[in-house]
């Protein structure tokens, strides 16, 4: 599905950029992978040809793009982002909060695309796929401002495929939720006897996997969807379409209720 095409993953050591690099790659794309940790031996079948090689960069740093446009990229994955801090009310936080989650869930995503899409014109084209969450669509308690600029990467989104969409580029997001990772550890957070609630906290059950998220990068990566931009694939079990996040009676909030 993607032979020859060069794309720059960010945030691909681990988890779901991981798993999209490794997709990516098994449909025959020549993979960069951009993270501040080592990215380790990422296997993935190479039969269709394709290849991953990894730059270690912190990809809020402009000095890091240089590397990335240089490797031609015809696609583009923002996957790098965080909550950075355990919840605590808004009237909590400090502007240096928020300079930080700035950074980290939008700002570099605007300027590394920024740093791009010239080049992707040029070329005739190509995909930008933004990684959001769904905390774009709903409230998230605690992460006020995180869920803020997350929302303002999926408005990004759709504003900038219909400036890009006669050059050729796509551009569209994918909105995680109960997904397996690094900065979610369902298999640490949920213990043995809560896992046969799965059921109430999502419509598909749970948790999902970084491949699922992968599936919904790869298919906005290829041809598959030439004729989608200014779009969201919610990967996310059903979520979005069915919950929210409900209070606890001892305080603070969770989407993982034990008596539904």
């Amino acid at each position: 599905m993607l032979v020859g095409r060069r794309a720059v993953v960010t945030g691909g050591a681990a988890g779901i950029g991981a798993a999209v690099a490794r997709s990516f790659a098994a449909h025959g794309a020549h993979v960069l992978v951009a993270d501040v940790d080592p990215v380790g031996d990422l296997e993935f079948d190479g039969t269709a040809g394709g290849s991953v090689a990894s730059v270690r960069c912190d990809v809020r740093d402009e000095a890091a793009y240089e590397t990335l446009v240089a490797h031609r990229p015809d696609i583009l994955v923002n996957n790098v982002g965080h909550y950075l801090r355990a919840p605590h009310p808004f009237a909590a936080n400090s502007p240096d909060l928020w300079h930080d989650l700035h950074e980290v869930n939008l700002g570099h995503a605007l300027r590394l695309t920024h740093a791009v899409l010239p080049g992707m014109a040029d070329r005739g084209g190509g995909s930008v796929v933004n990684l959001t969450t769904v905390e774009a669509h709903r409230a998230m308690p605690g992460h006020t401002v995180y869920s803020a600029y997350k929302s303002a990467l999926m408005q990004f989104t759709r504003s900038l495929s219909a400036e890009v969409g006669p050059a050729g580029i796509r551009v569209n997001a994918v909105a995680p939720d109960l997904i397996e990772s690094v900065q979610v550890p369902y298999d640490e957070l949920v213990p043995t006897e809560q896992r046969a609630l799965w059921p109430n906290w999502s419509p598909l059950g749970g948790p999902g996997q970084p491949e699922d998220v992968a599936g919904a990068a790869l298919f906005l990566a290829s041809d598959l969807s030439r004729f989608v931009t200014g779009s969201t694939i919610h990967v996310d079990g059903g979520t979005h379409a069915s919950g929210g996040w409900v209070p606890r009676a001892t305080g603070g909030w969770t989407n993982r209720p034990l008596n539904p």
